[in-house]
């Protein structure tokens, strides 16, 4: 089976770019030091930069070109991140081992964003962090980025439901101003969340 995010990601240039994401930037204002995990992560943008915050950052991603690109810009930025090879699809996820996870532009199908969702409320450590920021299915009107396929896109009522448990310490659904490489360009419409794992009583 071809991997269109490896043949995506094998270019010189980096598609999205080398900044993080804005609204990882914000987050990482309020996040504990800690372990972060970094899902989707493409060419290591947000990984890097959590990297040289302090954060001990892993990044997944199933595309070999985009953790190729990491490690190259963790180097370029002399941070360490450790780069794992792993498919959300069937990715085994570990109980309570990470203190934040940072989802950016991840968008998968609707049975392994589901599937995913269960994951990182497993795994994440008992006042652990999600953060995301993902399209709404409102996206396809802007047509400035993500996947021309409702179904992959997001829908913020779905996220609260599944967070529902967790403290709300950020939700935002809206405009924002996406100058993220050649791919996500211009005005976007998205759901940016930050959701906090209670600690058990």
């Amino acid at each position: 089976m071809t991997n269109s995010w490896h043949e995506r990601f094998s270019t010189e240039e980096y598609i999205y770019g080398k900044e993080p994401n804005g609204f990882v930037v914000e987050a990482a204002k309020m996040l504990p030091k800690g372990n972060v995990l970094c899902i989707a992560e493409g060419e290591g943008r947000n990984s890097v930069y959590l990297a040289s915050l302090g954060f001990d950052v892993t990044a997944w991603d199933y595309a070999p070109a985009g953790l190729e690109k990491t490690q190259r810009l963790a180097d370029e930025k002399g941070v360490k991140v450790k780069t794992e090879l792993r498919d959300l699809a069937e990715v085994t996820w570990e109980a309570e081992q990470w203190d934040a996870i940072v989802h950016i532009f991840g968008h998968l199908p609707a049975e392994v964003m589901e599937r995913t969702f269960s994951g990182i409320k497993k795994a994440l450590k008992p006042g652990g962090y999600y953060v995301s920021e993902l399209y709404t299915k409102e996206q396809l009107r802007y047509g400035t980025g993500g996947p021309r396929d409702e179904a992959m896109l997001s829908d913020p009522k779905q996220i609260l439901t599944d967070f529902d448990a967790y403290f709300i310490k950020h939700f935002h659904i809206g405009e924002v101003n996406c100058e993220e490489g050649q791919l996500h360009t211009g005005t976007a419409h998205v759901v940016q969340c930050m959701f906090q794992k209670r600690k058990e009583a």
